[in-house]
């Protein structure tokens, strides 16, 4: 006896319906973007230091009547000999400020060199009387390298007269040696401004170290002229200080 249509169509929808509970499970996975990178902080540029200068010992060097003194920073250049007459001082510095002072062997300052200026020359007169003939040592102070040069002016190539030198206001000027004889010589001087204040002439003798003329430019003029006694023949060397304001200025030796 067969079933009913009825029956027929009742159990094929229940086997589609537990065939569909029964079937194979999909898993469902959700899609995560990638995650985007943070940017990279750009490292801000180090600045290069600057070299540092570090202290050497001053080395000192004579040969004849030359000593020639090289350092880094403070330091003491020890015993080097000083005689009777006249000496050149030149020195220079890589630093912002040197100070050079010149001490007898006590220690006692007896010359302050530099004034603090990086660079220049002055004479160093050891005339047996204000400054005695001996052991010195030089003491400095920068911020740098330095070198220093005293140095018995080239008598055997002094000049003949006359003789110019010349500098910018309140700087000292120093001559080249030059040959006088016994009279007078005439010292003229000539400045670009005029000066509120007083400059100074000084002229030596080169083997003695003594002065014979010390004189002020006063102030108020742009040139003047003054006389000087020469007391024997021989080699001398003068020195200046230009007056403030005068702003440059130009001092000629003539016999």
């Amino acid at each position: 006896m067969k079933p009913a249509p009825a029956v027929v169509l009742l159990i094929v929808i229940l086997a589609a319906t537990m065939s569909g509970c029964f079937g194979t499970e999909r898993k469902i996975t959700n899609t995560v973007p990638p995650a985007t990178p943070e940017p990279t902080a750009t490292p801000e540029p180090t600045a290069t230091p600057k070299p540092t200068t570090t202290a050497v010992q001053p080395k000192v060097t004579t040969v004849g009547d030359t000593t020639s003194i090289a350092g880094a920073m403070a330091g003491v250049a020890r015993d080097f000999r000083l005689k009777q007459g006249v000496y050149v001082v030149t020195w220079s510095g890589s630093g912002t400020q040197l100070s050079l002072s010149l001490a007898d062997l006590n220690g006692n300052t007896v010359s302050d060199l530099s004034n603090g200026k990086t660079s220049g020359s002055r004479l160093l007169a050891v005339d047996g009387s204000s400054f005695y003939a001996g052991n010195y040592s030089l003491m400095a102070t920068s911020d740098g390298e330095w070198s220093v040069t005293i140095k018995r002016p080239d008598t055997p190539s002094a000049s003949s007269l006359p003789v110019t030198m010349s500098g910018g206001e309140s700087e000292g000027a120093v001559s080249a040696p030059f040959k006088a004889h016994k009279g007078y010589i005439k010292i003229g001087y000539t400045f670009t401004r005029t000066p509120y204040d007083s400059g100074y002439v000084y002229i030596y003798d080169v083997l003695t170290g003594e002065s014979f003329y010390i004189r002020p430019m006063t102030p108020g003029s742009q040139l003047g002229q003054s006389m000087a006694d020469v007391p024997a023949e021989g080699v001398y060397i003068a020195q200046a200080t230009m007056p403030p304001g005068s702003s440059y200025g130009e001092i000629t030796i003539s016999q």
